[in-house]
């Protein structure tokens, strides 16, 4: 994720091939509602992601900083470079990172810092909305870290101290992503497939459409927008931490074809500290249960993932081989042929009705 000053040529972003299908039925989380843990725990377990309703940040501040980062994505482009700040942080248009990846969009990217984002580069009135805004996600981030760990059964305090708690030295940032619409085709990638390598994240979009996520049998699935909604991921961090219990989801965004709005949305990335041990958590495990993961900082994990390609798999050398099923105490029984097996009833024959 490095910030850009050279754009590269539509014929470099692949298309995605976009199968007609109904929007997923992502699980909603109403994180006021008595039961929210029990939910919020089984959205992580099944479809890795939910969409948080009641979730206290002012629609107010979203419409402000939606306003104001849409009239900064609005500036022309050498004067939206000179917000460009060093590597990795800053402005930054249609590439992605540093191994290839491209897609139609534009973006900041910024660290979150003490609670504040680090952004000193951008007009005053953009970076006062973002800190406004952030402050409210990083709330939302840590109250939905509770009930994640309330969910599991854990204390509530297990997660949330890793990301936002003071002190933490937490590796937090935020993202802006511009997604305007591409006149020259359709189904051309926005941002590429990929999951999220933090522990969680939580997206907030306008009312135009273009992420998707994939299902457990492999199908990409559109989201439906809801701007008055929070979209919250499991990252690659949180499922090892779980054990696989949590799941990490894959999405993407396909750009807005020609003569749609362009897509705005901002990502709130929670991560832990460079030296935090990332492993299954011991009061996790049951009696017996082994590791599906080897043990590894976040930091090991950062650096690694950024050498990697945005689809690649990115806990796969971190993956240990699966064990192998104790053998079964009881020996098989015989196999004996129905001629050995003596018996004395006279065997009645009957008819069967085929059915197909």
């Amino acid at each position: 994720m490095v910030a850009i000053t050279v754009p590269c040529t539509i014929d470099q972003i692949p298309l995605v091939k976009c199968p007609k299908a109904a929007n997923a039925a992502v699980p909603t989380v109403d994180l006021s509602a008595p039961g929210a843990a029990a939910a919020v725990a089984d959205a992580c377990r099944g479809v890795g992601c939910f969409r948080a309703t009641n979730h206290g940040v002012p629609a107010a501040l979203a419409d402000a900083l939606e306003a104001r980062a849409a009239a900064f994505f609005a500036l022309p482009h050498k004067d939206k470079l000179e917000h460009a700040s060093a590597r990795p942080f800053g402005y930054g248009s249609k590439t992605i990172g540093s191994n290839g990846d491209v897609g139609w969009l534009e973006y900041l990217l910024l660290a979150v810092g003490s609670s504040s984002v680090q952004a000193s580069s951008l007009p005053p009135s953009l970076r006062e909305a973002l800190e406004e805004y952030t402050v409210a996600l990083r709330e939302v981030g840590g109250r939905v870290l509770e009930l994640m760990a309330e969910g599991l059964g854990l204390d509530r305090s297990a997660l949330r101290r890793m990301v936002v708690d003071e002190g933490a030295g937490s590796d937090e940032m935020v993202r802006v992503n511009h997604y305007p619409a591409c006149p020259l085709a359709s189904g051309v990638t926005g941002f590429g497939e990929h999951t999220d390598p933090q522990i969680i994240s939580v997206l907030r979009s306008n009312r135009t459409g273009g992420l998707q996520i994939m299902l457990r049998d492999g199908r990409w699935v559109p989201v439906a927008p809801d701007p008055g909604s929070l979209f919250v991921n499991v990252g690659d961090s949180l499922q090892v931490l779980t054990n696989g219990r949590f799941r990490s989801v894959k999405h993407r965004v396909v750009a807005p074809e020609a003569r749609k709005d362009s897509r705005l949305s901002v990502i709130y990335f929670g991560g832990p500290a460079a030296t935090q041990r990332i492993a299954p958590l011991p009061e996790l495990m049951r009696d017996g249960e082994q590791s599906l993961y080897r043990e590894f900082t976040w930091g090991e994990y950062k650096k690694a993932a950024y050498k990697t390609r945005l689809g690649d798999h990115r806990l796969g050398p971190f993956e240990l081989p699966k064990p192998s099923p104790p053998p079964s105490k009881n020996p098989p029984a015989p196999i004996t042929t129905a001629a050995a097996r003596p018996s004395n009833r006279r065997r009645r024959i009957t008819s069967h009705k085929c059915t197909s």
